[in-house]
Parts: C-alpha cells; sequence; structure tokens
C-alpha cells in the first residue's frame, strides 16, 4: 500500500478521532464502508483511492483524485452527505506523510481503489 502521490492524482488526507461513546456506530460505518453502496459512492465521486487507518480511535483517512486542476472533486467529496458521520471529530487536515508506507492490517478498516482503465 502507498500513500504517496502518483503523477495525475491528487491526494488528500483527514485525520480525526471517533467520539467517545460512538465506537459500535463506527463499526456499523466501517462496515458500510466496505460494502457496494460506499464503492458506488467513491466511483460516482470520481476518486481513485479510499483508505481508512485507525489506531486507537484515531483515524486517518486518505483520499485520492484524479489531478484536474479544479478543486472540487476533492470539495465535493468532503460536502458529500453521509460519508463524515457526525461522530467522526475532526482534528486537522493531514498530509502524505501522515499516513504510514505500511500500515499494520488491523489498523486497515477500508481500502479501496479504482481499478486500472483497461489498455486499448
Amino acid at each position: 500500500m502507498s500513500s504517496e502521490p502518483t503523477a495525475g492524482e491528487d491526494t488528500r488526507v483527514w485525520i480525526g478521532r471517533v467520539a467517545s461513546g460512538r465506537e459500535a456506530d463506527h463499526a456499523r460505518f466501517v462496515d458500510w464502508l466496505n460494502g457496494p453502496e460506499a464503492e458506488s459512492i467513491f466511483r460516482r465521486r470520481r476518486l481513485t483511492e479510499y483508505l481508512l487507518i485507525e489506531q486507537n480511535g484515531n483515524l486517518t483517512v486518505l483520499f485520492k483524485a484524479p489531478h484536474t486542476g479544479d478543486p472540487r472533486i476533492m470539495i465535493d467529496f468532503l460536502r458529500y452527505p453521509g460519508m463524515w458521520p457526525d461522530y467522526w471529530e475532526f482534528a486537522r487536515a493531514g498530509t502524505p506523510e501522515d499516513v504510514p508506507a505500511v500500515a499494520p492490517p488491523a489498523w486497515i478498516k477500508a481500502h479501496w481503489r479504482r481499478a486500472p482503465e483497461p489498455a486499448v
């Protein structure tokens, strides 16, 4: 797993935590993130990758989209209802360096990557 930006992609990182007492809600949300409805949203929002890492209630969300020179893809994803539950408390914006290059599998709660386009 690489959090390094690739040519032609923009990368954003959101850092926060799960609100105390909301762990069960968070676990249900993580299950949903790993399902087909969330995948459909990632595709419609034109993401190329979504990664949720959790360590001791601390969350790091990395998301990537094609580089277009227009920040609206990222802004629209951050504003999309349902992708940022109210029990996720924002701490700060991060950078790709905040994402471990190799995270233990137990920390990776959701990971989706768009399949490469077939060569023509």
